[in-house]
C-alpha cells in the first residue's frame, strides 16, 4: 500500500508540473501589446508677409505693383540708363515654432541686362521663431548694357527656408 500511495502522489505532482508548465508558457507566448496616442504639433510657417517699392533712382519704374506669395516675390521693373535702380523692401516673417534656416535663393532672372542685389539675408541665415527680416533688393542695368533703349523685365525670387537643426 505504501507503493501506491507514492504513486498516487508521485502522479498528482506530474499532473500540477504539467498544468504550471502550461500556464506559464501560455502567460508568456501571448503577443505583448502596448496601446497609446501621442499628438506631436509643430506649427511651420515661414513666409514673405510684404513687399513694397522703396527707391526708385533715375527714369527706374515698376511696370505693375510687385506681388508676392509665401516664398516668392515678382517684380517687374523698367529701366533706361545705368545709374537707374529701384529697390524693394521685402519682409520675411517665421510666425511659426520652429527655427528656420534659408536654404536657397533662387530667381527666373534670365535677361543678363538686369542685375539684382539681396540685402538683409544671406543664404544659410537663420530666421528663429518668432523673428522679422527687412530684405531688400536692388534691381539696375548690368554695366555692359547699351543706354537709350528701356529694359523691361519681370523677376521673381524664391525664398527656400527649411527647418534649422
Amino acid at each position: 500500500m505504501n507503493n501506491n500511495k507514492i504513486k498516487k502522489i508521485t502522479i498528482v505532482i506530474l499532473i500540477l508540473v504539467i498544468f504550471v508548465m502550461s500556464t506559464a508558457y501560455a502567460t508568456l507566448y501571448r503577443k505583448l501589446k502596448i496601446g497609446g496616442n501621442a499628438h506631436v504639433s509643430a506649427d511651420w510657417k515661414v513666409e514673405v508677409t510684404d513687399i513694397r517699392e522703396t527707391e526708385t533712382l533715375g527714369q527706374a519704374s515698376s511696370v505693375s505693383l510687385p506681388t508676392f506669395t509665401a516664398s516668392t516675390v515678382t517684380f517687374h521693373a523698367s529701366l533706361v540708363e545705368k545709374t537707374d535702380s529701384i529697390t524693394y523692401t521685402i519682409k520675411i516673417k517665421n510666425s511659426g515654432i520652429i527655427d528656420a534656416r534659408l536654404s536657397d535663393i533662387v530667381s527666373t532672372q534670365s535677361d543678363a541686362t538686369i542685375i539684382y542685389e539681396i540685402g538683409g539675408i544671406n543664404k544659410d541665415d537663420v530666421l528663429l521663431a518668432g523673428e522679422e527680416k527687412i530684405v531688400t533688393v536692388k534691381i539696375s542695368l548690368s554695366p555692359s548694357t547699351l543706354e537709350g533703349e528701356p529694359v523691361s523685365n519681370e523677376v521673381s525670387i524664391i525664398f527656400n527656408f527649411i527647418q534649422n537643426i
